[in-house]
Parts: C-alpha cells; sequence; structure tokens
C-alpha cells in the first residue's frame, strides 16, 4: 500500500501520489512488484534498494548510492498480549523525498502533532528522517514501561501459583526484550554511522544538516542507549524472577503435597480403629449397646489430637 504525505499549514496531510512533487513522505507498507518499479523509476532509486528493505531478516545497517541513502533500523511490534517483537523499517533518502517501508503496519509517528516535541515537517528531509529515528526510540520505551508493568501484574499472580502458566508468559516476555536487545544495538550502529557521516562532504547534498538536526541526532543517540540500556536491565531482572518464581511454584505444590499427607493420615485413623472393631474376634465392647459411639469417639479423638500435634509441627 503506499501513501503519500506532505506538510501544509504546519500538519502532515495526506497528499494524491505525483512523481514530480518534492518535500513528500511517501509512506510503503507491505509493497506489491508494481508499486516498487513504479517508486524506483519515478524517484530513481535502485530496485536492490527495496529487495534489501523488504527483507524480514535484514540486520540495521546503512546503504549509500548515487543519489540516495537506505537507512534499516529495527522497530517494536506487539503480536498480542506478552508477545513482542521488532520489525524492520527502511528509509530511503533522496535528494526531494523521503520513503519509508515496512513489512508490518508500523507506528511510524505518533498519531498527531498535537502533544508531540517535534513539529513534523516533511519538507526538511533530513530532520524528518532523525525525528523518525526518535520516534523508533521512544515506542521502545513505550512498550519497555507495559512490559515492566506487565510483569508486575504476573509477580502478584504467581506467589499463590501452582501452575507454569505464569513462567510461559515471564518467558514470552523475556524473548520479546532480547529481540529488543538485538535491534536496539543494531539501531544504535545505524545512528552513529549517521553521526559520522555529516563531515563527508559528499554526503551534504543527501544529508543537509544544520544545528537543530545535529540536536535531534544527538537525542536520538541518547534515547537510544537509554532504551538499550533499560532492556537489558529488565532482561536481567527477568531472567532471576523466572529462577526465582520457579522455586515458589514447587514450594507451593510441596504445600499441597504436605497438607494432603497430614489430611491422609487423619483420615486413616479412624479406618484403622474402626477396623480393629470389625473383627469377627471377640473385642472389648461388643457385648455392650453404646459400642459404636465408644468406638466412634475413640476414633475422633485419637484424630482430633493428631490434628493438633501436626499443626503444632506446622505440618498441617
Amino acid at each position: 500500500m503506499l501513501t503519500t504525505y506532505k506538510t501544509l499549514q504546519d500538519k502532515l496531510q495526506e497528499v494524491p501520489w505525483d512523481s514530480s512533487e518534492r518535500g513528500v513522505w511517501i509512506k510503503l507498507i507491505d509493497p506489491t512488484a508494481e508499486e516498487i518499479l513504479q517508486l524506483s523509476a519515478a524517484a530513481q532509486i535502485p530496485e536492490y534498494f527495496f529487495r534489501f528493505a523488504i527483507d524480514e531478516d535484514d540486520c540495521p545497517r546503512i546503504i549509500v548510492g548515487q543519489n540516495c541513502i537506505l537507512a534499516i533500523i529495527h522497530v517494536p511490534l506487539s503480536r498480542g498480549e506478552d508477545r513482542y517483537e521488532t520489525s524492520p523499517l527502511s528509509i530511503i533518502l533522496t535528494p526531494h523525498t523521503t520513503i519509508t517501508i515496512s513489512n508490518d503496519l508500523v507506528q511510524i509517528l505518533p498519531d498527531h502533532n498535537d502533544g508531540s516535541r517535534f513539529l513534523f515537517d516533511t519538507a526538511k528531509r533530513t530532520h524528518f528522517f532523525f525525528q523518525i529515528l526518535y520516534h523508533a526510540d521512544t515506542v521502545f520505551l513505550k512498550y519497555i514501561r507495559k512490559i515492566r508493568r506487565r510483569t508486575d501484574e504476573i509477580e502478584l499472580s504467581l506467589r499463590k501459583s501452582t501452575t507454569n502458566e505464569e513462567v510461559f508468559q515471564l518467558l514470552d516476555l523475556e524473548k520479546g526484550l532480547t529481540y529488543f536487545t538485538a535491534a536496539l544495538r543494531g539501531n544504535v550502529i545505524v545512528a552513529e554511522t549517521i553521526l559520522r557521516m555529516r563531515s563527508n562532504p559528499q554526503m551534504r547534498h543527501l544529508l543537509q544538516m544544520h544545528e537543530e538536526d545535529e540536536d535531534v541526532l544527538e537525542s536520538v543517540i541518547i534515547e537510544n542507549k537509554r532504551a538499550l540500556q533499560l532492556v537489558q536491565t529488565y532482561s536481567e531482572i527477568l531472567s532471576s524472577m523466572m529462577d526465582a518464581f520457579s522455586s515458589v511454584i514447587n514450594n507451593n505444590l510441596n504445600h499441597i503435597m504436605k497438607f494432603l499427607a497430614s489430611a491422609t493420615v487423619l483420615v486413616s485413623i479412624p479406618t484403622m480403629i474402626s477396623s480393629f472393631w470389625s473383627m469377627t474376634l471377640p473385642v472389648p465392647g461388643d457385648d455392650t449397646t453404646i459400642g459404636f459411639w465408644l468406638v466412634l469417639l475413640l476414633a475422633l479423638t485419637t484424630s482430633c489430637c493428631a490434628g493438633l500435634y501436626l499443626r503444632k509441627k506446622g505440618i498441617f
């Protein structure tokens, strides 16, 4: 799907696609072969750029062409409750256009300009490019906070759990943090590579950087490293929690087994006493009318005494 946006009157608005239009943002989601050929010819972008851009297994990196730059980063993606992954987001910079390509529906920019730190201007390509990188880091931080809150919820339910369901949920969260760690490391390399490219005079026609652009790029690197540090910290915490909660589950099961064993002992005492008086041999009290009640009283008294003893020892 191809969508074109342009900043008009300080607002990002959707406009019809025109190959001669300058200062626009072309957004491609799961592009078709026809859209790739059409855009490649109109923007004079090599086709292999698009092949790299739609490769789901491609790692974050920078590819420099004659008239364009391809930057591949990874952005977070939620696949459902407790399931987080990353998806590649490719950004192609040409002298007049910014193109983003993704296989999945990912959040490239905030939903609204209102409340955002930046004003998005598609005509300022370099600045707009850095804003996309910055927003990717903010999305990482948002998902990291959601994982932290979800971990606290699972921790509360795990205190009394005797099943592995919560452990599997933590495993999914830890798996997502592992994806985040790999993605953020690659994104840091991309941002630092762009920072080194600013001094290359051959890149100035593609990366026209001003002082405000450098400030945004530095913010990108800072937020990227901050997100990476948080992901690594929470990943270590989750790993420790999984080990601890496995022990908690085993301990809860041991308490249940101990309770059942104690209950079995208490139930077996009346059974044993009544078995003695059910034999065909002569037994005390078999010739009296209250023999049954005497046996019943003896069984209950013995069971109560055993229960109090087990309770005192902390077994029952």
